[in-house]
C-alpha cells in the first residue's frame, strides 16, 4: 500500500484501496483492518472492517483473487476445477465474500470458464 502514498489519479486511489483492503472479509474477520492512523486511540491500532465498510473494488478483487488461487496450480497443490472452486465460493458467501458480489460472479461463470480455458 505504501507504493500508492502519492495519489495522482483515480487509478492510484483505486489501487491503494485494493492493496489495503482485498484481504478483508465480509464478516469482519479479515486483515489488515483499518490502518493505525485511522484507528488511533483504539488501544490496538486495528479496527476490523466488515460489510460495506470494505470498498467495492476490494470486495470484487477478494473474490477474484481467491478464484484465481483455487483454479491455479501452485507448488503445494494442483489447480482445482471450476465446480470445486465454485462450491468454496458459494460456501463463503456472506462470511468471506459480499453476497451481492458472489451473485454477480455466478452470473458470468461462462465467461470466466472461457477465459480460464483460453489461458491455461
Amino acid at each position: 500500500a505504501r507504493l500508492f502514498t502519492s495519489i495522482t489519479s483515480e487509478l492510484d486511489r483505486m489501487s491503494l484501496e485494493i492493496a489495503l483492503n482485498h484481504h478483508e472479509r465480509w464478516d469482519g474477520a479479515g486483515y489488515p483492518g483499518c490502518v493505525p492512523e485511522v484507528a488511533e486511540g483504539s488501544g490496538h491500532g486495528v479496527l476490523q472492517k466488515k460489510g460495506e465498510e470494505i470498498p467495492i473494488t476490494a470486495r470484487v478483487t477478494a473474490l477474484a483473487d481467491v478464484y484465481d488461487a483455487l483454479c491455479s496450480r501452485r507448488v503445494y497443490k494442483e489447480a482445482w476445477d471450476d465446480e470445486r472452486a465454485f462450491a468454496i465460493i458459494r460456501k463463503n458467501s456472506g462470511t468471506q465474500f459480499d453476497p451481492e458480489v458472489v451473485d454477480a460472479f455466478f452470473q458470468i461463470t461462462d465467461v470466466l470458464s472461457a477465459i480460464r480455458e483460453k489461458f491455461q
